[in-house]
């Protein structure tokens, strides 16, 4: 599968044509047959846009799980606040992507009720930033007793869990690499559940090399200038008269 909007959503019309309903971490005991489509948003707020609008078109929805402590977006922004209402506008469910290495918690320290707690003050946080209720939490960069432990919490679906590894196919295209034939696996039709993962980071019109792609987030300096020529209009009165953006 290309790395391209065409690609992804030449899959979902694979798991269409195949059967699949679109289901979410709530509703997926109503499929006999289903796949949650699921977004973890790692770098960059901006770029989940035109997937979310893709999945839109062909009337489907995913859940974009996003960072409350990235050092990338800053989800309390107004910016980024446009985009998360956006998303639940056309049919998108937003959940908590937790980054426990956040916390620096070593592995003697580590206790399964802690990193409950964590997940459930991060959840509180977003819901006040969201205005909406956090069903869903994904792992960011978990430690391995973090996945072992099946953590169970009241009213939030954890997409780690034994429910939703052990009774679904779980396929993801993690660095940029799918691990399985993703295609072949859905023309199978050998697993009546699938959690697909795909990060938008990695799509584009046109497939790219993925260290073009990194190093244009780390280098585009002309987007960086723009961004921050744009914010600083907003607090500068007149910053046109002060300094003309001439990139």
């Amino acid at each position: 599968m290309k790395f391209t909007y065409e690609g992804y959503g030449d899959l979902i019309d694979s798991l269409k044509n195949n059967g699949y309903g679109f289901a979410d971490y709530e509703n997926y005991r109503q499929f006999e047959k289903c796949v949650i489509l699921r977004h973890d948003v790692d770098y960059d707020l901006q770029r989940v846009i035109k997937m979310a609008e893709l999945e839109h078109e062909k009337n489907v929805s995913a859940t974009y799980f996003v960072l409350l402590t990235s050092d990338f977006y800053n989800l309390a922004s107004k910016e980024s606040e446009e985009v998360l209402k956006y998303l639940k506008k056309i049919g998108h469910n937003i959940g908590l992507h937790f980054d426990e290495k956040r916390y620096d918690i070593s592995p003697e320290e580590w206790k399964k009720e802690n990193i409950a707690e964590l997940i459930k003050k991060e959840v509180r946080v977003l819901e006040a930033i969201t205005d909406n209720r956090i069903k869903s939490v994904s792992m960011h960069r978990p430690s391995k007793k973090t996945l072992r432990s099946n953590l169970c919490l009241p009213g939030i679906a954890n997409s780690y869990g034994e429910e939703f590894f052990k009774q679904f196919k779980y396929l993801s295209d993690s660095r940029m690499r799918w691990r399985e034939d993703a295609e072949a696996i859905i023309e199978s039709g050998e697993f009546p559940r699938i959690q697909l993962l795909t990060h938008a980071f990695w799509y584009f019109d046109k497939e790219r090399q993925m260290k073009d792609i990194i190093e244009d987030f780390i280098y585009g300096r002309d987007e960086i200038a723009r961004h921050r020529y744009k914010v600083l209009g907003d607090n500068i009165t007149d910053l046109g008269d002060i300094v003309e953006f001439n990139q």
